[in-house]
């Protein structure tokens, strides 16, 4: 939950439209989720749906994931719109979910060089938004 309230608020700072969650999800009406999202779940749109359901509503758009493995950071192609996939800290992106962003844009990834293979998904999500909106605003 409080991984899902962070990303709202992140979402919020970098003027994200809507939250697609896909069961099994901690809900943003978690007590826990309300605490670090700081309101912002009233601020963005936000629904839960199944995974097949999450796969259906993403075609024909242009998707990428937040991965490990993919392009660095630094040279992915950011759309100005599009839908970044995350996945959950403990499982990672669903398979489907990661056929659909391979089939688009691919995935990001953000380097690292300590000795951890990776970062708090909420932390992770922040340095993927702020890269996006930089190169996003940049062009305009």
């Amino acid at each position: 939950p409080f991984n899902v309230g962070s990303i709202f608020r992140t979402a919020d700072s970098f003027g994200v439209r809507d939250i697609q969650l896909v069961t099994p999800c901690a809900s943003p009406e978690h007590p826990r989720s309300l605490r670090t999202a700081r309101g912002c779940t009233g601020t963005i749109a936000w629904e839960t749906r199944g995974p097949q359901s999450m796969v259906e509503s993403l075609q024909g758009r242009q998707v990428f994931a937040l991965e490990l493995g993919g392009r660095e950071i630094s040279s992915f192609p950011f759309p100005h719109e599009g839908v970044m996939i995350v996945g959950s800290e403990e499982l990672g992106t669903s398979g489907e979910l990661l056929q659909v962003a391979d089939a688009s844009l691919g995935r990001v990834s953000i380097p690292l060089a300590g000795s951890k293979g990776s970062l708090n998904v909420s932390v992770a999500f922040g340095i993927a938004m702020h890269a996006w909106y930089s190169k996003v605003s940049s062009e305009v």
